[in-house]
């Protein structure tokens, strides 16, 4: 398990490296050591298949005839072909050729020749040419000595053809060697406007674009902005030395401040880190970064949905260096990524641009997006099977936002799991506090005793002309004298129903009774009849009054 976790941390690094660099693509791609097969390694003929065939097209080999011999002799119209499969996309940067050498036996080689490259996206192949627009390799010089040639630009193909070309007719046979890396960028092509001319003698055109060239729009090929290779700083060196131009310009006089479009196209979904755009910045030469980018992602290619990323640049009126732009594209997905350039200045120059980026692994499900073929050359045939449609995906998010969104679901799991406990608990605890006894609101410190007395259940003693008597049945504190009043009503000199039993709790109190400090004299023996203070009418036994 540790070891495949490193090996995928491994690929992983590989993969989001940056653009690959030419130097450093320049390992054998396995004629020399068998890797590739022999059923990948065709030709147009063989003088003996068993012994000159196709597979015997090895460089630094002797089986049986020693190297591809083709039927017929090698002229200027080059019609023999010796063909190598890679079947994915591969950077190609140099190539290398022999003779036979047959032990000894073997006279022919191949002074000069010819490549011709297939990528899908093209569907036709393409004849190789050098930044100076030349077409012929040099070969070798005799039957043994190897002859290794550097390409520049580099070649992008899945399958790659050696074509023996002579100036005379003459028999030749070649054993060969491509050398390389795997196309790890993933773009197909790129689209976008020629570039424009500035002055008679300059022109900031894409001089190594191999797409289609239709009137100002290049179309489904790949050029100099993606071969590796970062132009000077001062644009107008290319010119007066070796004749190598490395910017691609546009002129905002001819562009109506409209933005400069790039539309590139990937082998698969992606999902995109960032994008680094290298500029120039000559500002006293009218020459400038963009001030704004915008960047567009599509699947299908048709629609570009969602908010573009935003990037604006703070314009450089110090330092004339050329420098690399990089925007982040905080993971968004696509095959179709679109690029928008505002102008800051009368010229826009751009010499590379690449992308980090890692393909989507994730459920795919296919959709029809129709998408324009490119139109026929006068000199090329429609290949037969092909349709004017091609199958993309749209893809689910990728696996990796599956495990976060996983692991967010169980900690919210596990919150509302304790939310629910929490809720319980604290319904139980009412309910236990509810089906409690309450405890009396009289203060502990409180004597219930002193505070109340039981009045007798008879009548009280004395006159019965006096009936100042509350019902029995109630207890009621004692108080202080209090002033006169009126006297009784003559419904308390009548007897009263018997009393309903009191409660259990036979005292009760106010919580303030108690507050106040107030403690009442012990209780008589006998309970005194009730004393009323002023002045008091007399009565004579005959019920005569008497006055004060």
């Amino acid at each position: 398990m540790k070891e495949a976790l490193v090996s995928s941390l491994v690929l992983l690094w590989v993969v989001q490296i940056e653009a690959i660099e030419p130097s450093q693509c320049i390992a054998p791609l396995g004629m020399e050591s068998g890797s590739i097969r022999d059923q990948d390694i065709t030709a147009s003929s063989s003088f003996d298949h068993g012994n000159v065939g196709p597979h015997h097209g090895r460089v630094r080999n002797e089986v049986n005839g020693g190297a591809w011999c083709p039927q017929t002799q090698a002229t200027p119209e080059t019609k023999e072909w010796i063909e190598i499969d890679l079947h994915t996309v591969h950077m190609i940067t140099a190539a290398e050729t022999q003779g036979r050498f047959g032990n000894g036996q073997g006279v022919e080689f191949a002074e000069s020749y010819m490549l011709e490259y297939w990528r899908p996206r093209l569907n036709k192949w393409i004849r190789y040419r050098s930044r100076t627009n030349g077409e012929l390799i040099k070969g070798n010089i005799n039957t043994y000595l190897e002859s290794k040639t550097p390409l520049d630009p580099p070649i992008w193909a899945s399958k790659i053809r050696f074509l023996p070309y002579s100036n005379h007719k003459r028999t030749v046979c070649m054993r060969v060697e491509v050398y390389g890396c795997w196309w790890t960028d993933g773009i197909v092509s790129y689209s976008m406007p020629q570039g424009d001319k500035r002055g008679p003698n300059w022109e900031f055109y894409d001089t190594t674009y191999d797409g289609h060239w239709d009137g100002e729009k290049l179309k489904y090929g790949l050029g100099q902005l993606t071969d590796g290779q970062v132009a000077p700083e001062d644009f107008k060196l290319p010119f007066h030395e070796d004749f190598r131009q490395g910017w691609v310009g546009w002129k905002n006089d001819t562009r109506e401040n409209k933005p400069i479009e790039i539309t590139f196209e990937f082998d698969k979904v992606r999902e995109f880190s960032s994008v680094n755009i290298y500029c120039n910045n000559q500002f006293t030469k009218e020459v400038a970064v963009f001030s704004e980018a915008k960047v567009l992602f599509s699947v299908g290619g048709k629609r570009y949905k969602g908010e573009p990323i935003t990037f604006d640049y703070i314009e450089d009126r110090i330092f004339e260096t050329a420098r690399n732009i990089s925007i982040k594209l905080h993971h968004r997905v696509g095959r179709f990524v679109k690029l928008q350039l505002q102008f800051a200045a009368r010229w826009i120059l751009i010499s590379e641009i690449t992308f980090d980026s890692i393909p989507v692994n994730g459920n795919v499900t296919e959709e029809e997006e129709e998408i324009e073929e490119p139109p026929l050359q006068k000199d090329q045939i429609a290949t037969p099977g092909i349709e004017t449609k091609n199958v993309v995906s749209s893809v689910n998010p990728p696996s990796g936002l599956g495990q976060y969104l996983g692991i967010i679901v169980g900690i919210l799991s596990v919150l509302v799991v304790l939310m629910v406990a929490v809720v319980l608990y604290v319904v139980i605890q009412q309910r236990r506090y509810k089906s409690s006894p309450r405890p009396s609101q009289v203060p502990s410190g409180c004597d219930k005793a002193a505070l109340y007395r039981e009045p007798s259940l008879g009548r009280l003693p004395g006159s019965s002309d006096y009936a100042d008597v509350r019902d029995p049945e109630y207890a009621v504190p004692l108080q202080q004298p209090q002033t006169p009043r009126a006297p009784p009503p003559l419904h308390n000199f009548f007897p009263k129903p018997p009393p309903v039993p009191p409660p259990p709790e036979r005292y009760y109190a106010a919580t303030e009774i108690c507050n106040t400090g107030f403690v009442p004299p012990p209780p008589p023996l006998s309970t005194p009849p009730p004393v009323r203070l002023g002045r008091q009418p007399r009565y004579v036994s005959n019920r005569t009054y008497v006055g004060p």
